[in-house]
């Protein structure tokens, strides 16, 4: 695949740079909603046993999605609610 020429830090003869500035701040506010997420416990890692679990379901939503959703040529609920709202325009 060829690479676009804007994935550079200079676009065209324009260039760019962002700097994260909040957590210097001098707002006592801000500073406080960061201070409160940096003290935050983290979620510990999760088991094997989890790990598989996830998969599975990640697994089953995409068999889903591949059978039913993505075959769909209507969808009937949605149908449904167009016509009730279309009716009460009447």
């Amino acid at each position: 695949m060829a690479k676009s020429p804007n994935t550079g830090s200079n676009f065209n003869g324009y260039s760019y740079s962002f700097t994260q500035k909040y957590p210097n701040w001098d707002n006592p506010f801000v500073n406080a909603m960061f201070q409160h997420q940096d003290n935050q416990p983290k979620h510990p890692p999760l088991t094997e046993e989890q790990r598989i679990e996830t998969a599975n379901e990640l697994a089953w939503l995409d068999w889903v999605e591949s059978e039913f959703i993505q075959d769909m040529l209507t969808y009937p609920d949605a149908e449904a609610i167009i016509n009730k709202v279309m009716k009460q325009g009447e």
